[in-house]
This record gives C-alpha cells, sequence and structure tokens, in this order.
C-alpha cells in the first residue's frame, strides 16, 4: 500500500512538472513580441483563409452546378506545389524573409480582392493558382524563420504546435463569420440582395474580409525587429541557375531530409485518400448523410488539436523520431480500423484519433527539420516539406479515388458467412497499410538518436 502511494505521489509530481514546463513555454512566447505578433498575425490570417475557402467552395458551386468544376478548384490549390518549390527553395534562402511575408501577404490580399468581383470561372483559378503559389513560398520562408524568433527544444515544439493550432483551431470561427456575410442568406445583408451588383457576388464581403486578413498579418510581420535569416555572403553573378539547381536537389543529396521527405510523402498519401473517399465511406458504408461527414470532418480537427496539445507533454518524455513513428503507426492502423467498421459512433472515434496522429507527425516533422537543419538550407528544406506534403494529399486523393472507382461493391463469400466489400473501404486498407508499414523504417539510424 505504501509503494503505491508512494508510486502515485512520484507520478502526480512528474505530471504537474510536466504541465509546469508547458505553461513555463508557453508564457515565455507570450512574452516574446516579436513571436507573439508573427503568431497574431497568422491566427488572424487563417480565419481568412478558411472563410476564403467556404467562399470559393461555395462560389463555384453555385456558378457552374458542377462537383467537377468544385474538384478543379481543390487541385489549382494543391498542384502549384509541383512546380513552385524550386522556386520557393531558392528565394526563401536568399532573400530576406521578413520581405517575403510581408510581400506575399500584400499580393494574396489583392489578389483575392481581384476574385471577389470576377465573373469568369476561368480567370479565377488562374488567380486562385497564383495565390497558393504564394503560399508555398510563404510557408517556406515562415517555418524556416521560427528558429531565429525563438529558441530550440521544447519551445520550438510548442511554437509550431501554437502556429498549426490556429490553422485549424480557426474553422469553426471562419464558418460562423462566413455564414453571416453572404449576402442574401445573412441577417445583415440580406437587404443587399435586390441591388444588382451584391446579388450578381453575394461572397464579396467574405473575400474582402479575407483580404483584410491578409494586410493585417503583413502589418504584424513588418514590426517584427529581429532578423529572420542569417545574413549571407551576395551571390556571385552567374552562380544562380547552379543555386536553382542545387536547393531544388537538396533534400535529395541530405540523408536526413531524404529519410523525412519520403516517410512525410507515404503518410499524406493516407490523409489524400481520406480526403477523396471520406464523404462516400460516411454515405454508403456507414449510412449517414451530410450532416454527420460534417461531423466527421470536424472530429478529425478536434483530433489534430488533441494531438498538438498532447504532444508538448509527449515531446519532453520521449525523442521526436520516436513520435514521428507512434505517429505513422497509429495513423495508419486507425485507417485500417476505419475501413474494417460499419458504426457511425466508432468512425467518429477513429476521426479523433486519426487527427491526433496527423498532427503529431506534421508537427515532429517540422520541429525535426528547424532542429537539424541550419539556416542557411532551411528554406530549401521547408519548400521541399510543403511541396511533397501537398503533392502526395494530391496523388493519395487520385490514387483512392480510382482504386475505390475499379474496384466497386462486391461481396466476399466465406464458407456460410458473406461479406460485403466497398471500394472505399479497400482503399482505406491500402493507405493504412502503406502508412503503418513506414513506421518499421530505420528512421531513427537514418534520422539520428538527438532528434
Amino acid at each position: 500500500m505504501a509503494r503505491r502511494a508512494r508510486l502515485a505521489g512520484e507520478g502526480e509530481r512528474r505530471v504537474g512538472e510536466l504541465a509546469g514546463g508547458v505553461f513555463a513555454d508557453l508564457k515565455a512566447l507570450w512574452r516574446n513580441r516579436d513571436f507573439r505578433r508573427l503568431w497574431v498575425g497568422q491566427s488572424v490570417s487563417s480565419i481568412g483563409d478558411w472563410l476564403a475557402t467556404f467562399a470559393l467552395l461555395a462560389l463555384v458551386w453555385n456558378r457552374s452546378k458542377s462537383a467537377a468544376a468544385v474538384a478543379g478548384l481543390l487541385v489549382l490549390r494543391i498542384v502549384p506545389s509541383a512546380f513552385s518549390g524550386a522556386v520557393a527553395t531558392w528565394i526563401s534562402d536568399r532573400w530576406d524573409r521578413k520581405k517575403i511575408l510581408i510581400y506575399c501577404d500584400l499580393l494574396r490580399g489583392f489578389l483575392i480582392l481581384w476574385v471577389a468581383v470576377l465573373d469568369s470561372l476561368a480567370y479565377l483559378y488562374v488567380l486562385i493558382f497564383y495565390m497558393e503559389f504564394l503560399s508555398v513560398l510563404y510557408l517556406a520562408a515562415r517555418d524556416a524563420s521560427l528558429p531565429n524568433l525563438v529558441e530550440g527544444g521544447n519551445p520550438l515544439t510548442m511554437a509550431n504546435s501554437m502556429t498549426m493550432g490556429s490553422a485549424y483551431g480557426s474553422i469553426p470561427l471562419s464558418a460562423a463569420v462566413f455564414a453571416f456575410l453572404v449576402v442574401g442568406t445573412s441577417p445583415f445583408f440580406r437587404w443587399l440582395e435586390g441591388v444588382t451588383f451584391f446579388s450578381e457576388h453575394p461572397y464579396l464581403f467574405a473575400f474582402v474580409a479575407d483580404a483584410l486578413t491578409f494586410f493585417f498579418s503583413a502589418l504584424m510581420v513588418a514590426r517584427i525587429s529581429k532578423p529572420l535569416i542569417v545574413v549571407r555572403e551576395a551571390v556571385k553573378e552567374g552562380e544562380a541557375g547552379v543555386d536553382l539547381r542545387s536547393s531544388f536537389s537538396f533534400a535529395f543529396r541530405n540523408r536526413f531530409m531524404r529519410t523525412l521527405t519520403a516517410a512525410l510523402a507515404t503518410g499524406t498519401l493516407g490523409g489524400g485518400a481520406l480526403f477523396a473517399v471520406g464523404v462516400v465511406y460516411v454515405h454508403e458504408v456507414l449510412g449517414g448523410n451530410d450532416t454527420q461527414f460534417g461531423f466527421l470532418m470536424a472530429l478529425f480537427g478536434l483530433g489534430m488539436l488533441a494531438g498538438i496539445v498532447g504532444l508538448q507533454f509527449l515531446s519532453r518524455m520521449r525523442a521526436k523520431w520516436f513520435i514521428f513513428k507512434l505517429g505513422l503507426l497509429c495513423a495508419g492502423g486507425t485507417l485500417i480500423w476505419m475501413s474494417l467498421i460499419t458504426v457511425m459512433f466508432m468512425a467518429y472515434v477513429a476521426a479523433l484519433v486519426f487527427g491526433a496522429s496527423f498532427s503529431a507527425i506534421f508537427l515532429t516533422g517540422i520541429t525535426m527539420i528547424q532542429e537539424n537543419v541550419e539556416d542557411e538550407n532551411r528554406g530549401k528544406a521547408f519548400a521541399v516539406f510543403h511541396a511533397v506534403s501537398r503533392m502526395f494529399l494530391l496523388i493519395g486523393a487520385a490514387v483512392a479515388a480510382a482504386l475505390a472507382g475499379a474496384i466497386g461493391d462486391f461481396y466476399l463469400h466465406l464458407g456460410v458467412f458473406r461479406l460485403r466489400v466497398w471500394g472505399v473501404t479497400v482503399a482505406m486498407f491500402a493507405a493504412g497499410v502503406l502508412i503503418g508499414s513506414v513506421a518499421f523504417l530505420p528512421l531513427r539510424e537514418r534520422m539520428g538518436d538527438g532528434v
């Protein structure tokens, strides 16, 4: 009895120490004025990003009444990563990152204002294409800059978690704001429906609000006093082309980046698979509806937030390479589990677990790059990181959709039993096996014990 009480006391003390460390890091970051300015700007901009996403999806659907047109919009938000990574690697390690962040915010703000008054879907697709190009460049410069604002170790993990948390935690607020900004359905702007210009552009206020968040973010970044990039010698004339090629090949020459990139590519295939067949899974396998699909996606987002919070404690107890492998194993196992169940409640639980695992993979990968790649190459690393994650999300979605469509539904006869199999569940099962298998690779040896 005494031994049990002693162990319980030690456990409580350990939890108290972990909690104290987490809150100490949080307070230290909040006292860091430059990080606080970047985070506040990012948080406001994230609200605008999701607000514009909802508006774009609604706009394309209302203009075209075509699911293919909506899918085309989503594809165009990913495709620029296929080639913009090469440009982003070069720019983010050679130019002043503070100026990159400011210019990207300003340009995206003006582009979304242009989108607000466009009538042509073709031109809208072109503008969105350029916006996503700027977004890849922005993300590479931002993530490469964080270690120059924040001391390494657990505070850096906390900084990444706060950044990612603001990005996904803003979804419910953005959805509510969007509902109040649509002309014709909003109680505030219903009276404008009779005005021709506003009836033709019902999402104008949503796009304008997004532009304002971009301008606010640029203002906050402009107030950062610390340098966001180590000063480097001027580039010799004639070396630009060579440096561009070397930047693009950095992830393949560096063993750490090569291993992490391969693992990330495989992991994001599963995220793409769930994105592509999730709605079909809910309707056909679980017998649900659009509302229940919305709940499933909402729980996925809550799971990501839970993973962000849990990572603050787990990163103090285990090495990051171990957390990365654990996230891959849990994400793969959860997809396999989802492919075998037909009960909605269990799917909700699985969505929470998958979201937590996915955020652990993504955040740990970002932190490991920041801790293990020198400043002069960090922009290259993050350009490749974000480009690969977006490209393989698209590839995973395309392959999963094609596989599900090719297989279709059939019954598997097992003696006296007859088991129904859906193409979507086969695709999810295959994606789960692929993701989980990466966890068994010797990532520790390739990434290093100190990670």
